[in-house]
Formats: C-alpha cells, sequence, structure tokens
C-alpha cells in the first residue's frame, strides 16, 4: 500500500516497495521517465546509424560505377594491346607569347593500352625506349620538337557517350627553332592535364581518334617574353590500330 502524503493542495501517494514504485504513473516515477528518455534516444541513434550506413553504400556503390570505364575493340570486348595513331594532316603548337610562333609538325602516337573496369582507370603506356612513343617530324618553319618525356595517357569514360577525355600525366615537350635558337618547355602536370578527347567509332564510322585541344603550361627554356605562359596543341590522331575503338562506361 501507499502511504498518502499530504502536499497541501493534493494528496500524493508514497511508493512504500518496488511494486508501488513500478505502478506508479511515468509522470510521478523518475525511474520510469529516465528509462523512456534512454530508450527513445537509443532508437534515434539506431536510426541515424541505419541511415548513414545506407548513404555509405550509395556513395560506393556510385564512385564505383564512375570509375569504370573500358577501351573496347570490337565493341563489348575489353581491349588491351598495341595502340598506333597518326596525325592527318599536321599537330599544331601555338605559343601565347602574342609573337604569334606556330609550329606544325607530323606526329605519331604509339604504345599499349592496359586493361580498365570497376575501380580502373584504361592507362595508355608508350612505348619503349623511352620517349618514342610519342614522335614529331616534318615541322615547319626550322622548328624541332623532341619529347623529354611521354609519361601517360588515362582514358575516362564520358558519360553518356561512348566517348572518353584523354588526359596526360607528366608529359615533357622542347621546341627548339634551328635559326634562331629560341627553344620553350611545355609540360602536363604530374597529377594529369585533359588533352582532348577519344573519339569512338560509333561517331566517325571507321577508326576512332585522339582530338588534342589542349594548352599546356610553360616549365623551361627562354624567357616568357618569347614562349609565353604556356602553349596550345590542337591535331587530329587516326587510330589504324586497334581498327575500332569505343569508350564503354
Amino acid at each position: 500500500m501507499n502511504t498518502p502524503v499530504s502536499s497541501g493542495k493534493a494528496s500524493v501517494q508514497r511508493p512504500r516497495n518496488l511494486d508501488d514504485l513500478e505502478a506508479m504513473p511515468a509522470a510521478l516515477n523518475p525511474t520510469r521517465r529516465h528509462s523512456a528518455g534512454t530508450k527513445e534516444k537509443h532508437m534515434k541513434y539506431v536510426k541515424m546509424l541505419g541511415l548513414l550506413a545506407l548513404a555509405a553504400t550509395a556513395l560506393f556503390a556510385f564512385a564505383a560505377s564512375a570509375s569504370a570505364t573500358t577501351l573496347t575493340s570490337p565493341k563489348g570486348t575489353q581491349y588491351t594491346g598495341t595502340l598506333h595513331a597518326v596525325t592527318e594532316g599536321h599537330a599544331i603548337l601555338h605559343d601565347t607569347s602574342g609573337l604569334g610562333i606556330t609550329i606544325q609538325c607530323n606526329g605519331t602516337v604509339h604504345g599499349t593500352v592496359t586493361a580498365g573496369g570497376a575501380g580502373i582507370t584504361p592507362e595508355f603506356h608508350f612505348t619503349q625506349p623511352p620517349n618514342t612513343g610519342l614522335n614529331w617530324s616534318n615541322c615547319t618553319d626550322n622548328w624541332h620538337v623532341t619529347t623529354l618525356k611521354t609519361g601517360t595517357l588515362q582514358i575516362h569514360n564520358i558519360a553518356g557517350s561512348e566517348n572518353g577525355t584523354v588526359t596526360s600525366l607528366g608529359a615533357e615537350v622542347t621546341t627548339k627553332q634551328s635559326t634562331t635558337g629560341l627553344h620553350c618547355i611545355y609540360s602536363t602536370a604530374a597529377a594529369g592535364t585533359d588533352v582532348g578527347t577519344l573519339t569512338s567509332s560509333t561517331v566517325t564510322g571507321g577508326e576512332s581518334t585522339l582530338d588534342i585541344a589542349a594548352t599546356i603550361t610553360r616549365t623551361g627554356g627562354s624567357s616568357g617574353f618569347f614562349c609565353g605562359s604556356a602553349g596550345t596543341w590542337t591535331g587530329n590522331y587516326k587510330v589504324t590500330t586497334p581498327a575500332t575503338g569505343y569508350v564503354d562506361a
């Protein structure tokens, strides 16, 4: 039995044992109020952890799908092996000094494509010995272009297409004019510089193409007055090996 206690305004039952305490309404029982509050907080934490786990799963799934790029030839069949491309017309180098220096050369790209897929980016490794896989020839106006470092190329699928963004990592070329001695060195970033697009056979109707349109930072050579702060590289390289090419997501 509970013993009534006078509060001056109303009679409050004082619990005499655990059974009386348990039987009291939650509003008058501090033990039950604490237990209910703890249980409510626990449920909130459980819900929060569940939402975080769901968000993490979705993020990892998105990252995996976003990085899944594969070069295929024929279409749908993963391609690894030789890639050879030659310029259609000239590859063109412009300086940004304002002097109007324009260098036009024939060029070739030759090397090996590595496998791509989920979480792996297809890479193009230039042929060895070093620096022979990115070649320049028959340059105009007594200019000579030499590859000092080929670096590597990476290919990333462009969403909604079978084309890919081509990124150059760690390449370095020098240009030198034999009549004036003027020379400039240009480099792509070690972390990567986007240099153009691998346009698929779906678009071209035949061989895929490396369509170059890039701004390359000047990193050495003559002063910026003669070479500018960067050079632009444009040109179209027809891929002759493999016969067709597609960049699948």
